[in-house]
């Protein structure tokens, strides 16, 4: 995917990151930090891949992935 498209994409769910950020964590410092990572990765994700057909999913999957790996570095460190 071009630059333009994948920016245009992420402006459109950055509200939507940050919102299920907050669904997932109760304090606004971790969910800002944890919904810059997940626009992070689509945004990379989004630059590496061509004609994604549910766009939806496609970033929701990513969204809960990252959140799986952020809860279990949180885990590891309380160790």
């Amino acid at each position: 995917m071009n630059k333009h498209d994948a920016d245009v994409i992420i402006s459109s769910y950055v509200r939507k990151l940050f919102g299920f950020a907050m669904t997932k964590l109760s304090r606004i410092d971790e969910a800002e930090e944890l919904a810059a990572e997940i626009t992070l990765q689509v945004y990379e994700s989004l630059l590496k891949h061509d004609n994604i057909a549910n766009t939806d999913g496609y970033v929701y999957r990513i969204a809960r992935n990252v959140y799986a790996r952020y809860i279990d570095g949180r885990k590891k460190a309380t160790v």
